[in-house]
């Protein structure tokens, strides 16, 4: 799905997740992100990036 068509489908005014932004990197560094979704079920998101896409996986919250 395109971005544009993705934030059309949003309403960033009713979620507090932000609006996402293209932006080109001078940087051969790659990036990785670790969000905290507290969905139905608390879990983390880890996202690692791989040939300039962020490929996603769904952490569960460790027991305590």
């Amino acid at each position: 799905m395109a971005l544009e068509e993705y934030r059309k489908k949003r309403d960033f005014s009713v979620t507090p997740e932000p609006a996402a932004r293209t932006q080109r990197r001078s940087s051969n560094k790659r990036i990785f992100v670790v969000q905290k979704h507290d969905a139905s079920r608390l879990h983390y998101d880890f996202r690692l990036e791989i040939d300039g896409v962020l490929a996603s996986w769904a952490v569960p919250k460790a027991r305590q």
